[in-house]
């Protein structure tokens, strides 16, 4: 006889104290653990909705303001084409 225990009989007396130390200690202390982390999930759940809302303010803000960069290289553009020939005038003096 081997002096060390099978493979399948140690799972099963593994399976078995676990079973009834899982019955007798964890259920009673399972429950306030289960409570806590539910209510971090909330908190985390508001906290990422409060994000999402401050990527979507954030994403509106660069909008406008590549609008409006856009609006006044557009002038700008526009004012120094009408007043090119007026530059090459003074220029070539």
């Amino acid at each position: 006889m081997s002096p060390v225990a099978s493979l399948s009989e140690s799972r099963a007396s593994l399976k078995d104290e676990f079973k009834c130390s899982a019955r007798n200690t964890g259920e009673n202390n399972m429950e306030p653990r289960i409570t806590e982390l539910e209510t971090h999930l909330k908190y985390i759940r508001r906290d990422m909705d409060e994000v999402r809302g401050d990527v979507k303010a954030i994403k509106h803000r660069l909008a406008y303001s590549a609008g409006a960069t856009a609006m006044v290289l557009g002038l700008v553009g526009w004012i120094a084409n009408s007043r090119f020939d007026q530059l090459v005038a003074l220029i070539s003096r």
